[in-house]
């Protein structure tokens, strides 16, 4: 990944993208930028992750890290904890275990 510091998944699956993918693509690129995080950060729309009942969903690497039931605030909530700070945020993490 050379300089990049994490790689950002957004889903653009069909059950993803009406639900705000645009909207959580926005913010991310406006809050990496806010953060000064934009070079250090890869965004990328992928196929669906098969977490639909719980869209619109993003994973992060190195991880995985899942985020699931995302809004635009948590998206930047994401961006200002987990990849400014490297701390997860707990509250949009998809299962217990990587709550832990």
């Amino acid at each position: 990944m050379g300089d990049t510091l994490y790689r950002i998944y957004l889903c653009g699956g069909s059950t993803c993208t009406p639900r705000g993918r645009d909207a959580l693509l926005r913010a991310l690129e406006d809050e990496l930028w806010a953060q000064r995080l934009d070079d250090k950060v890869d965004v990328r729309v992928s196929g669906c992750q098969d977490r639909c009942d719980y869209a619109p969903n993003l994973t992060i690497w190195p991880g995985p890290y899942h985020y699931s039931q995302l809004t635009p605030a948590a998206v930047r909530e994401i961006v200002q904890q987990h990849l400014a700070h490297g701390q997860p945020v707990a509250a949009w993490l998809s299962s217990e275990a990587e709550r832990r």
